[in-house]
């Protein structure tokens, strides 16, 4: 796998005239492969682009080209980096994330984030599942689609804690 992403990669670079040095990680999260192409030098910023954009594109079409060789069955994410860029990012976005739905507890009503790209909503998305008190939907469609941040109230997570309990009873 790591082979066939790094032969690719080559390839569109090359194709691109680009010569950057890079590092490939591959991390497994339960049945899911991250594939980590972690890139570092200076004068990258044209590989991230205004907003991320050529990053997001180029691990766009890195992942269709991988996909057609690896196939449909593997289970795996690649995710490009430029000198940090997208840790900081996603570091960024979480505390963003955070804030908000400190203002959802606050307000005890949902709040809305902005509309976000696919890959910003998973990251708010796992900041925030790990909070009893707020629940996360996505909702809207296309360009419009962003996360609702909602708090739960005291008798949803008595529910919630509750049925919990019950599992673990039951699978002792």
């Amino acid at each position: 796998m790591k082979d066939i992403v790094k032969k690719e990669l080559d390839t569109l670079l090359e194709l691109m005239g680009i010569d950057a040095q890079y590092e490939i990680e591959v991390e497994k999260v339960g049945e899911t492969s991250y594939i980590k192409i972690l890139f570092d030098g200076e004068n990258l910023g044209y590989l991230i682009g205004g907003h991320g954009k050529h990053l997001d594109s180029l691990q766009y079409v890195l992942s269709l080209l991988t996909r057609k060789k690896l196939g449909e069955d593997d289970d795996y994410r690649i995710i490009l980096d430029v000198c940090g860029y997208r840790k900081e990012r996603d570091e960024k976005l979480e505390k963003f994330a955070m804030q908000k739905a400190d203002d959802a507890r606050i307000l005890g009503e949902p709040v809305d984030l902005p509309p976000m790209k696919a890959s910003d909503r998973r990251v708010v998305h796992m900041a925030l599942q790990v909070f009893d008190d707020i629940k996360t939907e996505s909702i809207g469609e296309d360009r419009d689609r962003h996360i609702r941040i909602i708090p739960t109230s005291e008798a949803e997570m008595d529910i919630i804690s509750e049925s919990e309990e019950a599992e673990e009873e039951s699978e002792e």
